[in-house]
């Protein structure tokens, strides 16, 4: 049986001018597991604070199971199913 691991992110977009064009917007993106979020005014700012949070979470979990094998390894805001 293969684990899954689930990540959640919210996104926030707020066009302020309805007149205006739809390349003219900003938000925010957030990871919900950590709080952690930034401000985005383009859809690429968001797509790398995914990719940032996914590859940072793999490498904490990669780095405390190689440390300690016997030790359990802690998986705030990853669950498995």
């Amino acid at each position: 049986m293969s684990a899954r691991k689930i990540e959640a992110f919210l996104l926030r977009i707020v066009i302020d001018d309805e007149s205006a064009s739809p390349e003219q917007w900003r938000g925010r993106i957030q990871h919900v597991a950590s709080g952690a979020e930034q401000k985005i005014d383009q859809f690429q700012d968001a797509i790398a604070f995914i990719a940032a949070r996914l590859t940072t979470e793999e490498a904490t979990l990669l780095a405390a199971s190689s440390d300690d094998a016997q030790a359990p390894v802690a998986k705030i805001g990853v669950r498995e199913t």
